[in-house]
């Protein structure tokens, strides 16, 4: 059983700090706003927007995806206009697969590189109010936990950073973040809110999928109040967010091909592209026959957390949950130097390294280290790519790497899919 902070019936779950009364609500509402016809009308403009820069480029197979990328990326659009109120902050998780909970049938609002190990969430806020965060850690607690104030609908623009390792938490695992405009002036667990906030982003990095992120509940404690914003404002915000982030959406997507082919490139800093400002991520592009395999062989680094995703040509993660698309430091073994090998391919190669791509034969891939040594590396992890044919794949890997059996794989699957579903229970 996990440590809430109430019983006041604010969390609908004794098992998942997630399922609370503003996710489902929030969600509820913005499943009425994203099917209202004005919306639909920005989502089908949206779809259109990213035809016309890449039906020329990309695969039919690709080509495939569009519609439901720009579904995902709308619904994602509208969960920010709906809690986008910081006279009424809520905390809503964001940019996850569809799941059916709390009431609702949920669309999925995955886009932008999302992480299969984060449980994403958002606060509105404005810097002219004051708020107290309460948080309490839960026993199987999550690796890793940021709190970034961001300027945007999209999250991407960073205007400050509070780690988890400077948060001071007291003994049963809870802690008060206050946030407003001043300095803190002696006050521990103090985030000064910068003019241009819009949102609190807050990741919480499951390095196993058992873990829990962290149970939250925001308090307004002083500022203007006004009525709830009506279903027209709600669309009006959701319309504005569709159209004009698309844009953006765009642009992070090409961080990715512009990458020389077959290639990761050296690990940098995330946070100038609107990424975790203490993350290093490394990014590939590959495509793949049938016949293929791609060996990414990488250093830890001494990070904490890590983790290897492979993603549509829209940044969409793939389908993580029936497949293994992606691996943590936790659901990876390593070589026999302590170095990681994967193999990208669409057979089973029969190692437990391998990233499925879901039988698509072109993906995007982000490998993220996180929590190294001193806050940063001076010396970036190492990351190295090679294409061989499974043919010749058994050659190729180097010491050490481990295979699994049929039966073994079947085991992980249920394994993956068992840990996923923990994250919609109520």
């Amino acid at each position: 059983m996990q440590r809430l902070m109430d019983d006041s019936g604010y969390f609908l779950s004794r098992t998942n700090p997630i399922a609370n009364i503003d996710q489902r609500d929030i969600e509820a509402t913005a499943i009425r706003i994203f099917a209202r016809s004005d919306v639909q009308v920005a989502v089908k403009r949206a779809e259109r927007m990213y035809q016309l820069v890449t039906d020329r480029r990309l695969s039919a197979e690709q080509m495939a995806m569009c519609g439901p990328a720009a579904r995902d990326f709308s619904f994602k659009s509208v969960i920010m206009a709906v809690n986008s109120d910081p006279a009424r902050p809520r905390v809503v998780r964001k940019n996850c697969p569809a799941g059916k909970w709390l009431g609702n049938d949920v669309p999925p609002s995955k886009w932008g590189g999302d992480n299969p190990d984060n449980a994403y969430r958002i606060i509105p806020l404005a810097h002219w109010m004051r708020y107290e965060l309460r948080g309490q850690r839960q026993p199987n607690p999550s690796t890793y936990v940021t709190f970034q104030q961001v300027g945007d609908s999209n999250t991407t623009v960073t205007l400050g950073s509070l780690e988890q390792q400077d948060v001071k938490i007291a003994a049963d695992g809870s802690y008060v973040i206050t946030l407003d405009g001043d300095p803190a002036n002696g006050r521990t667990n103090h985030f000064t809110l910068h003019r241009d906030v819009k949102y609190l982003f807050i990741r919480d990095s499951l390095g196993d999928w058992r873990q829990e992120p962290d149970a939250l509940r925001i308090h307004k404690l002083d500022g203007p109040t006004h009525p709830a914003l009506d279903d027209e404002e709600l669309a009006r915000r959701a319309i504005h967010n569709i159209i004009y982030d698309v844009y953006q959406a765009w642009y992070y997507s090409q961080i990715f091909t512009n990458v020389d082919p077959d290639e990761m490139d050296e690990p940098r800093g995330a946070g100038p592209s609107g990424g975790l400002v203490s993350q290093l991520g490394s990014h590939g592009h590959f495509k793949l026959n049938d016949d293929d395999a791609i060996l990414i062989t990488a250093e830890g680094g001494g990070a904490n957390y890590r983790n290897v995703v492979l993603h549509d040509m829209w940044l969409r993660s793939l389908d993580f949950r029936n497949y293994q698309s992606h691996l943590n430091n936790v659901q990876t073994a390593p070589d026999a130097d302590g170095r990681f090998t994967y193999v990208i391919s669409i057979k089973d190669p029969g190692i437990q390294n391998w990233l499925d791509p879901a039988g698509t034969h072109e993906v995007l891939v982000l490998y993220r280290w996180q929590g190294l040594p001193n806050g940063s590396a001076t010396k970036p992890p190492a990351i190295s790519t090679r294409r061989v044919k499974l043919s010749e794949l058994a050659a190729a890997l180097p010491p050490g790497v481990k295979k699994v059996t049929p039966e073994e794989r079947r085991a992980l699957q249920a394994r993956r899919v068992a840990e996923f579903d923990r994250r919609f229970a109520v």
